[in-house]
């Protein structure tokens, strides 16, 4: 089975994959195969047929590893992949960031704007204490993942160029997002050279001490805030007449008909952020911004959680003497925890009476405070360092609407190159195996990143026949790599030597070759 292996082993070379793994972990001068050889056929596992560590010798035996890679599966023993992640774990930054280096000058890798976000890796198994070693993240059990699973949390740095993956870093499994970035930022400047660029995250991406780091680190951000008391009277206290149009357009909608589609209003105020250790004053910029989709999903959800709420109400008036509704400390605490369930407690006003000896509910809207919640619906705010020279209000609403592209890598990762669960007993190892599963992602992007690159200078989208044989569709990693599942390698052994010939290509396979750019194999 060949498959996509030579277009993997083409974008590893490009990647210099090999020898930066040679170079930074040298393996023993009698070694049958280098720490190289053994990176590459665990990333070429991840992008072809994903197989847990023990099983990936009988994966090896059945791909021409032998002729696109050097390696002879018998030699993938446990102990020999042991080996290599071993002496991958001490140099998992010198490795990524060579690798980053490498894809910048090869593909003229755009990494103006970045964006930052963690997930958790779910992990099978136990994790014996004396295997832990404090200088790498520690499994443990934490929010997110799965129930009784411990748990590693990874941070992932992408570029806007593609959506590849150019950092990644493990944090302990109870880790919390606040803070990452900035450690994560600093080891990436450490090791690749990062121009000017805007960071973009979710709206646990900031805090005081974020924001004062990152400026000190001469970085830019974009993120949503965390919704308060004070953007909420600020926002309230927005001239009417301030607001503009933002020119945006979510890609799912360009079918629609203009008056179907998410209309997007914004308005700008100027915050003044003093600097807590040299007392300089620099004024950020907060963009309020209302998006009419998430205005009418506001208002139907609470119109859906009224009644459900007044339903239960007239319930519990009905029920009033009966059970556990006897007392009027009964009937106040049910209410309370109705009003409460449904998010509708500041809504309406509850008055329990007793009226000829028996308890009587009455409720009414609240209409100032529900005037008020319609008015706060669908609005949230982007805090930014850029100034308005670089962006206006619609470059930044579209800039961070871009955060889209970490969440589809984290989907691809955890899909196709199917990361977890990892069954692995040293949090070491783990570190160097997420280093590969890493570089496999980097390598997915890169093809579908390059396959659209080409596309769009030929003036087209779609690759033809991509999907089924018979559909056009816009090329994807996942779909060009399917695209050469079935590919063969033919191999004559004769008296002089081993003869090796590729299957005959299909036309869409023809096709994703020539886009790629992809060398003619010279087979081993």
């Amino acid at each position: 089975m060949l498959g996509s292996l030579p277009l993997i082993a083409d974008y590893a070379r490009r990647l210099q994959i090999e020898r930066i793994i040679n170079q930074q972990c040298p393996s023993r001068g009698n070694a049958h195969l280098t720490h190289g050889q053994v990176a590459l056929t665990i990333i070429a596992n991840r992008l072809t047929q994903p197989r847990a560590m023990y099983h990936l010798i009988h994966w090896a035996r059945i791909w021409a590893l032998r002729e696109v890679f050097g390696v002879e599966a018998h030699r993938l023993n446990d102990d020999r992949l042991g080996r290599a992640l071993d002496a991958l774990a001490p140099c998992i930054d010198r490795v990524q960031g060579a690798v980053t280096a490498a894809a910048v000058r090869e593909f003229e890798l755009d990494l103006s704007q970045l964006h930052w976000d963690l997930t958790s890796v779910v992990l099978q198994g136990e994790y014996p204490a004396g295997e832990q070693d404090p200088d790498y993240a520690r499994p443990s059990y934490g929010f997110g993942g799965e129930a009784n699973c411990k748990q590693l949390r990874v941070g992932e740095v992408v570029a806007a160029d593609g959506g590849v993956p150019v950092w990644h870093r493990n944090y302990d499994g109870a880790q919390a997002d606040i803070g990452t970035v900035v450690e994560t930022m600093e080891a990436l400047r450490q090791h690749v050279g990062v121009p000017e660029c805007l960071v973009i995250g979710d709206s646990k991406l900031l805090c005081r001490e974020v924001v004062v780091r990152l400026r000190e680190q001469g970085l830019h951000f974009l993120a949503p805030l965390p919704r308060a008391a004070e953007l909420d009277e600020q926002f309230l206290t927005l001239d009417p007449a301030g607001w503009e149009r933002l020119e945006y357009l979510p890609q799912r909608q360009e079918r629609l008909p203009p008056e179907e589609r998410t209309q997007y209003w914004g308005q700008e105020a100027a915050w003044e952020w003093t600097h807590p250790t040299t007392g300089e004053v620099e004024t950020l910029r907060r963009l309020f911004v209302i998006s009419s989709e998430e205005r009418a999903t506001c208002r139907k959800v609470r119109s859906q959680q009224r009644a459900r709420a007044e339903s239960g109400l007239a319930k519990v008036a009905a029920g009033l003497g009966k059970r556990q509704l006897k007392t009027e400390a009964q009937a106040r605490l049910r209410v309370e925890q109705l009003l409460k369930k449904r998010r509708v407690s500041p809504l309406y006003r509850v008055q329990l009476t007793t009226e000829a000896g028996a308890l009587a509910l009455r409720w009414e809207v609240d209409e100032r405070a529900l005037a008020r919640a319609e008015a706060l619906d669908g609005y949230y705010v982007l805090l930014c360092s850029w100034p308005k020279e670089k962006a206006d209000a619609s470059t930044l609403l579209r800039r961070w609407k871009g955060e889209w592209q970490i969440e589809r890598r984290f989907s691809d990762w955890k899909g196709p190159l199917k990361v977890r669960p990892v069954f692995l007993t040293s949090n070491a190892r783990l570190a160097a195996l997420l280093l590969l599963l890493h570089l496999a992602l980097m390598i997915y992007c890169l093809l579908e990143r390059e396959a659209r690159r080409r596309l769009s200078e030929r003036g087209e989208r779609k690759v033809g026949r991509l999907l089924a044989g018979h559909v056009d569709a816009i090329p994807t990693g996942e779909n060009i790599l399917v695209a050469f599942e079935n590919l063969l390698l033919l191999v004559e052994e004769t008296e002089n030597g081993r003869i090796c010939e590729m299957g005959e290509l299909w036309p869409e396979q023809q096709s994703l070759w020539r886009l790629l750019g992809i060398q003619a194999p010279v087979w081993r």
